[in-house]
């Protein structure tokens, strides 16, 4: 599974469009016509792993792969959130969903808020 949080293997799993299984729960996804990687500068955040903007035709989807042991904890959503502003502003026109991939553990009250923001955060296994 930890090839999964690699840039390459996950982009080729969101062109495919198939539907990936996380944390128990299968994730469908749209067909993507554009996908790229690109960093948190980008979008004035700190961090060194890499996201991948994937723009369909009604949303972008947003996808940070964190390959660590640390917590996904609220100032790690705070940080995330800000990047899912900023492209939102570069792209107002569709909504923005967010999505983390984390092999960490999640803090629960961090994932309920997302989750009620609309945007999601897995784990996934080592």
């Amino acid at each position: 599974m930890k090839s999964f949080l690699e840039s390459r293997e996950l982009i080729r799993r969101l062109k495919e469009g198939s539907p990936i299984e996380v944390d128990g729960e299968v994730v469908r996804l749209p067909r993507f016509s554009e996908i790229q990687e690109a960093q948190p500068g980008d979008f004035g955040a700190k961090g060194k792993q890499d996201l991948i903007v994937a723009k369909a035709r009604t949303a972008t989807w947003c996808v940070w792969p964190l390959n660590r042991r640390a917590k996904f904890q609220k100032k790690d959503s705070e940080g995330f959130t800000l990047i899912l502003k900023a492209l939102e502003e570069s792209i107002p026109d569709k909504p923005v969903v967010g999505w983390v991939l984390t092999t960490g553990p999640i803090d629960d009250a961090v994932r309920a808020k997302m989750n009620e923001d609309g945007h999601r955060v897995n784990r996934v296994p080592l």
